[in-house]
């Protein structure tokens, strides 16, 4: 969807002079472009969108990100888009549950403080910095809600070259709703069998022929299902004014708040230690043999108060037919306050109590300011067609934490350190009060990136995509609560690529060989290891390797669109224990480690008939710690962390007529452990279950059933290092919504 303008940023600061010359770049290659286009024939330029026809559409042509410039059919890519129209016949309401619906992701519980939020890995590597907002990274941990988007699309293998460091396995991109020419208002309230509720409001207006405004609320309050006393809350606004809509120029500005207040989750304590008393040595690292529903935090003392704000820009100039210039520039930050309970056994040996005394904190600020600016054409050369994509891209991301302490008493805990295992009291009176003791740490990285995609079509049966980035990332960390002055700073620069090959044996097919790298710099996050110990900011960036064949077919009439991909993935330059140090400082690391994921992708999404929608998806993963040095080489032969072999979601919604639909789905995720070590902790597999039905009352109020993991399964979703986040219990809801 074609939206948004230019916003210019006060207040920051940026090296001009790397800017300046890569808007020379752009300059000239637009030149070059342009005395091309003087001689050749050309054709109208097709600007990417993952926009379906109608938003009731599940079948999406394009990719949303402007660099994949061909149709979803013709990218030389593993690409899953879940549109709005599978989020709305599942009742989706946040990132995580939307990703159900794409098989070889796997869910992580937070550590150190950091709440579970949108942390996650795909093809076995973390993706937890890889998640973007209309195509600007969103590196904050929090859990993202669906309210305002139009699609979410998942990109699988490394995309350095893409989106800049890390996507070793992936990246997610969140497309949001943007103002349009259409009059609509439509409100929705759904009560659940958790004693929660959700409403929403959708309203878009025309202020003239080519201006459109467009609200998006939301307010809601949910009781997870099948865990005590967890529950989540939060009121959002997002206003998009869209001007130029369907003209040579195209400016908008879009503007989203969003206040969270939830009680954070650690889950469970795992057992681990094979000295466990009787009672739990069947289940030495496994999930203890207790109800999920037991909760181990404190409910005077856990909470979570989350403020995300943002400010997007766009600007569109059509320079010719087939030509784009396009500037985007945003301002936003993500605050996070909050203490949870880290459920840890007192002494396995001797006792099955739990601590309620492991508590930690979290008192945050992610603050990000960037621009891009992108040059689309499409021109020609000869007898070949070149889509080229090129651009800028500048971004200044700060991490501030400040520390918090009881001010009530900082050297008593004034919570009782003991719950029973069987049966906790979350209730136990808490007379403390958490605050900042004045003291904090600050990150701050600034990224300046040039980037250039081009498809050459050398004739209608094949394709040539090429592309390429060169990073700068330098990092200032401020690592000491006590001294300010202690400061480490990294630099890392990097060029990606990737390459792909793609041969359309027929109009409705094709099949593709596609290879490209990714990197991972020490401070992917902002912040790096400072541990007296350790020498992680020393080192270079990981690299990445990946390949991937496959094929991709419109069948049934172009109704459904059916994929096959074998993969493989290889990270060569892996961190590793260093085995040359030998005083005993076993953690500093080298780069001689080496991993390996293969595997294979099944996919197929549209409509088998008109009136019958599938989204379907199989991953199976071979992953492997194929070297290690030192201290990790016990973990050679080892899967990794969190990386089923097997994974599959099917989804399928059936229309009687334009009254009664109904849907079912099915997920399975195989086997995971939550680490690559001789003492591991086992997830074992689970499958879900879960139903829509559907009735069209009137042409403006429509009524939605939705059962949710029917047959209540119990199961492991989110692991983390000492305890692991049971899945969503059953649930049941009723949606009713109303359009004028």
């Amino acid at each position: 969807m074609t939206q948004v303008a230019g916003a210019a940023l006060s207040g920051t600061h940026f090296n001009k002079a790397p800017l300046a010359a890569a808007v020379a770049l752009a300059c000239t290659v637009l030149s070059t472009q342009a005395a091309a286009m003087q001689t050749e024939q050309v054709q109208e330029l097709a600007v990417a969108q993952a926009k379906a026809t109608t938003e009731d559409d599940v079948k999406v042509e394009q990719s949303s990100n402007i660099k994949f410039t061909r149709p979803l059919l013709d990218t030389a890519k593993t690409i899953t888009v879940i549109p709005q129209a599978v989020m709305k016949d599942r009742s989706v309401d946040s990132l995580r549950d939307a990703l159900r619906n794409v098989s070889g992701i796997s869910l992580a519980a937070g550590e150190g403080g950091a709440p579970s939020g949108d942390s996650m890995s795909i093809r076995g590597f973390s993706a937890t910095t890889d998640i973007f907002v209309d195509g600007i990274r969103d590196i904050a941990g929090y859990s993202r809600d669906t309210y305002n988007l139009e699609s979410i699309e998942v990109a699988k293998g490394p995309g350095s070259a893409v989106s800049g460091r890390g996507a070793t396995g992936g990246s997610i991109n969140l497309q949001s709703k943007t103002a349009r020419l259409d009059q609509f208002s439509d409100v929705s309230l759904r009560l659940g069998s958790e004693s929660d509720y959700r409403a929403t409001l959708d309203s878009n207006i025309t202020l003239g022929d080519t201006t459109a405004l467009r609200l998006n609320l939301l307010t809601d309050d949910v009781d997870v299902a099948g865990r005590n006393e967890v529950n989540n809350s939060k009121d959002a606004a997002a206003l998009s004014l869209a001007t130029g809509i369907g003209s040579a120029q195209r400016f908008s500005l879009n503007a989203e708040y969003q206040n969270q207040d939830n009680m954070p989750d650690y889950g469970l304590p795992w057992v681990s230690d094979p000295a466990a008393v009787p009672q739990l040595a069947d289940y030495v690292n496994e999930a203890p043999p207790v109800s999920f529903d037991n909760f181990y935090g404190n409910v005077f003392r856990d909470y979570e108060e989350i403020k995300a704000q943002s400010l997007t820009g766009r600007f569109e100039q059509d320079l010719s037919a087939t030509t784009m210039l396009r500037v985007q520039a945003r301002v936003g930050s993500v605050e996070r306050e909050g203490v949870v309970t880290a459920p840890r056994f007192i002494d396995q040996k001797t006792s099955t109590n739990v601590r309620q005394s492991d508590e930690k904190t979290r008192d945050t600020k992610n603050s990000l300011a960037a621009v891009q600016l992108d040059l689309v054409a499409e021109y020609q050369t000869g007898s070949i067609k070149h889509n080229l994509v090129t651009g800028v891209e500048w971004a200044q991301e700060t991490f501030k934490r400040w520390n918090m302490v009881d001010l009530v008493d900082d050297n008593l805990d004034s919570t009782p350190s003991l719950v029973d295992l069987y049966n906790p009291d979350p209730r136990v009176p808490f007379t403390g009060r958490y605050g900042r003791d004045g003291n904090s740490i600050e990150a701050e990285g600034d990224n300046i990136a040039l980037y250039v995609f081009d498809t050459l079509t050398l004739n209608p049966q094949w394709e040539l995509t090429l592309g390429a980035r060169w990073d700068s990332f330098e990092t200032d960390y401020q690592y000491s609560y006590t001294d300010p002055t202690l400061v480490v700073d990294t630099k890392d620069t990097m060029l990606s690529w990737n390459a792909g090959l793609v041969y359309k044996p027929a109009t409705n097919g094709s099949i593709y060989f596609a290879v490209g790298n990714s990197f991972n710099p020490s401070a992917e996050g902002l912040t790096v290891s400072t541990n007296s110990n350790s020498n992680l900011i020393d080192l270079e960036p990981e690299e990445t390797l990946s390949y991937e064949l496959g094929t991709k077919w419109d069948l049934l009439d172009g109704r459904l669109l059916t994929s096959a991909a074998l993969f493989r993935t290889e990270k060569k330059h892996a961190r590793t224990d260093d085995p040359d140090f030998t005083d005993g400082q076993s953690s500093f690391d080298t780069l001689n480690g080496q991993q390996r994921v293969q595997g294979i992708e099944l996919s197929a999404v549209g409509y088998l008939q008109p009136n019958w929608t599938l989204i379907a998806a199989y991953t199976y993963q071979d992953s492997e710690i194929t070297h290690a040095e030192g201290d990790d080489a016990s973990q050679i032969g080892m899967p990794l962390s969190g990386t089923p072999e097997h994974s599959a979601s099917v989804w399928s919604r059936y229309d009687y007529n334009d009254k009664l639909a109904f849907g079912a789905g099915a997920q399975y995720v195989g086997e995971r452990f939550n680490n690559s070590s001789a003492n591991r902790k086992t997830a074992p597999g689970y499958t879900t279950y879960d139903v829509m039905l559907s009735y069209q009352a009137t042409d403006k109020l429509g009524l939605q059933l939705n059962g949710v993991n029917l047959s209540d399964k119990r199961y492991i979703e989110q692991l983390g290092g000492g305890h692991f986040i049971p899945g969503e219990g059953r649930h049941v809801s009723i949606t009713a919504s109303y359009s004028f």
